[in-house]
């Protein structure tokens, strides 16, 4: 046993290196997992900036579709109502040409 402790001392830096070494992969591994696990908190967070800035978007989008309908039912509306007036004009058009018959008939005075 005497020999061992003897070997041991004489042998200091294998020693050192015999304890450091697998204390040193430990925190490598350490290090590596806190590294990943970071890297996956700076996703998730990017994710969710990136969700939360893309939800005025959609909701935008979501606006301007239903602007978008809005100005399909005035230009709708507006359609008829010129349908309409067309048709009023028409026949306008007409009674002013009945009009101009009746007083080409009437005998002049």
């Amino acid at each position: 046993m005497s020999h061992i402790l003897q070997t041991l001392r004489n042998n200091k830096p294998l020693v050192i290196g015999l304890v450091v070494a697998p204390l040193g992969l430990y925190s490598g591994m350490k290090i590596k997992e806190w590294r990943n696990e970071r890297k996956v908190h700076d996703i998730k967070r990017e994710v969710a900036a990136t969700a939360t800035q893309a939800q005025p978007a959609l909701s935008s989008a979501d606006e301007i579709e239903n602007e978008l309908q809005g100005l399909r039912g005035v230009r709708d509306t507006l359609i008829r109502k010129e349908s309409t007036l067309d048709q009023e004009l028409e026949s306008i058009h007409i009674k002013l040409k009945r009009l101009d018959e009746q007083e080409a008939s009437k005998p002049s005075k």
